[in-house]
């Protein structure tokens, strides 16, 4: 199993690239994302090896995060590599982050090839398995190494990242909840759960 692959691109399409390393020529699946971020220089793949009994298959990936998740995606049952690899040329990982935590299905399956009844199992089987950090300036850390009063500060910047704006994040947080907090991920999970339920 490859932990990542270096080497000249002498080959890139949308779909793949042919990595050549040592003048060995490696075929790797990539995303739309990856494909966008790389050069037709030289390249760092964080590989996914996918073994079937008739082939061995490479996927490459621009970061480790992005490899990190598709290797999530293709845990879920009824997701192959074909469709986590159309999931994240479709969205960012950041993206479907944001996705999952709202519970989007109708956003999630523009997927080619993900339908409505698969979008809504695919959140549901996921959900508790991704870090909803979202790759902000800074990681937050638990209730433990904060204070109190730099909670709601870390709340703004994570449902800003998100999109919404201090005047909407106002209506939504809970001043006598944000004590109960054990973290960030559980304060905002709580506020956008609270912003679906008031949307209906």
């Amino acid at each position: 199993m490859y932990e990542y692959l270096f080497g000249k691109i002498v080959k890139k399409k949308v779909d793949s690239v042919i990595l050549d390393i040592n003048n060995i020529g490696y075929r790797i699946y990539i995303s739309l994302n990856t494909y966008e971020k790389i050069s037709n220089e030289k390249v760092k793949l964080y590989i996914y090896s996918h073994i079937r009994e008739d082939a061995y298959v490479l996927y490459g990936f621009y970061s480790e995060t992005e490899r990190n998740f598709f290797e999530k995606l293709v845990n879920i049952s009824g997701v192959g590599p074909k469709l986590a690899i159309a999931i994240l040329s479709t969205f960012t990982v950041k993206d479907l982050k944001t996705i999952i935590l709202n519970n989007d299905i109708n956003l999630l399956k523009k997927v080619p090839g993900l339908g409505p009844k698969k979008a809504q199992k695919l959140i549901f089987e996921i959900q508790d398995k991704i870090d909803y950090k979202f790759n902000l300036e800074e990681n937050f850390e638990t209730k433990d190494s904060i204070h109190i009063e730099n909670l709601k500060d870390d709340i703004y910047l994570a449902m800003e990242s998100l999109g919404y704006n201090k005047k909407d994040i106002d209506k939504f947080i809970d001043s006598e909840k944000i004590n109960n907090y054990n973290s960030i991920e559980e304060a905002i999970k709580d506020i956008l759960k609270t912003i679906q339920s008031k949307k209906r």
